[in-house]
């Protein structure tokens, strides 16, 4: 489909579009083929089209943002947007006096911008695509905020004050891009736009780690998932490091530290998978010498202990068996407790679990997790866990 232009959103943001809309929703059990001629009478061929495409992007913004069934949005715009328990946690980190705007630099469609200003705080929302201005503007009207919306490339522009939060669009020209020189705007202005707030927070991809060493940083995830680095200009009271894992708020601080001695992993005692934001933080061996663990292997993030707790990002297994993980070997150890249901983990090993599934055919009505690393000699292991996981 053609890309959204000026003219569909403000269409869209009118009365005639939430009519269209409100219509199109009433459609969505119909076949695909079949929702067009239903709305036919209700506008032309394209707003019809527009209307369709946007109510599709609805129901799938709905699984980010609880409020999507009134919002607006673009394809490349939702790809980017805030997962709404992320903005949720973010809109709790602007400690200043109540009447301190947020600068929202890059706003897109708002989901930062709109969290915050749910929890009372004025917003000022920058965003240099009009489109994208447009649909935000729409959004907060939607859910009855008071969000002043600016069209403004934030280098001509030149914002400043207390607070603020820099998102670079990763899609520039529609397409996805890691190279931050190629972010809109670029790594080289971003020193330049948040030295004029006290406190500015930057949100990048996860993966991204060059800045880290100049910033205190933390990555976020959502439900094991990475979802994004900030980095934090000076003024905020910060640790070099954190992870934080949602919806749990389990976290780790420090500043990267050394590993503690890898050991072998014997029956009954406990395995952990740290969560994902605990790794690209760097900080395993935080969470190690915090919680008292030891590692598997060297260099593989999987943490053993005597029990569990409730402290430490990730998933917990307790160890029934140390396998060989020759196929056979894993076969038999499955089809002696009826193990249909199976949860693979692995580090540290390439063969992917869809291979690993498809090598041990697990069959029966038992769960249990199968962990695949390295042991402490650096040979192939496998660990068989019955009981359920444990979320920590």
């Amino acid at each position: 489909m053609p890309p959204m232009d000026l003219d569909d959103a403000r269409f869209l943001a009118a009365d005639g579009g939430f009519r269209l809309l409100e219509a199109a929703r009433t459609t969505r059990e119909l076949p695909a083929h079949r929702r067009a001629g239903a709305l036919a009478e209700c506008g032309t061929p394209d707003q019809v089209r527009l209307a369709l495409q946007q109510d599709d992007l609805r129901v799938k913004a709905l699984a980010r943002c609880p409020h999507a069934e009134r919002l607006l949005f673009t394809p490349e715009a939702l790809e980017q947007a805030t997962a709404w328990p992320v903005a949720e946690e973010r809109a709790t980190r602007w400690h200043a006096g109540p009447d301190e705007p947020l600068h929202d630099l890059g706003a897109g469609i708002g989901m930062d911008s709109l969290a915050t200003a749910l929890r009372g705080r004025p917003v000022v929302a920058y965003e240099q695509d009009p489109v994208r201005a447009t649909l935000l503007a729409h959004n907060a009207r939607a859910l009855d905020l008071a969000v002043d919306v600016r069209t403004a490339d934030l280098r001509a522009e030149k914002p400043g004050g207390a607070l603020a939060l820099l998102d670079p669009d990763r899609r520039p020209g529609g397409r996805r891009t890691r190279d931050r020189d190629a972010f809109e705007p670029p790594r080289d202005t971003w020193a330049a736009i948040t030295s004029r707030f006290e406190r500015a927070m930057i949100k990048l991809p996860p993966t991204a780690t060059d800045e880290a060493e100049a910033h205190p940083f933390e990555v976020v995830s959502l439900h094991g998932r990475a979802r994004e680095r900030r980095l934090f200009t000076e003024g905020w009271a910060l640790p070099p490091r954190r992870a934080l894992a949602l919806p749990s708020g389990r976290s780790v601080e420090g500043a990267g530290a050394r590993w503690p001695d890898p050991v072998d992993v014997k029956e009954g005692d406990w395995i952990l998978d740290p969560d994902t934001s605990v790794v690209l933080a760097g900080l395993v061996g935080d969470l190690a010498l915090r919680d008292g663990l030891q590692p598997v292997h060297p260099e593989i993030a999987y943490l053993v202990g005597a029990a569990p707790n409730d402290t430490a990002p990730g998933h917990w297994v307790r160890v029934d068996a140390v396998l060989s993980p020759h196929p056979k070997k894993l076969k038999a150890w499955l089809r002696a407790h009826a193990v249909g249901n199976l949860t693979i983990r692995k580090r540290g090993v390439a063969t992917s679990v869809e291979k690993w599934r498809r090598l041990i055919q697990p069959k029966g009505k038992n769960a249990a997790t199968l962990v695949i690393a390295r042991d402490v000699r650096d040979r192939w292991v496998a660990y068989g866990c019955r009981g359920p996981d444990a979320a920590g």
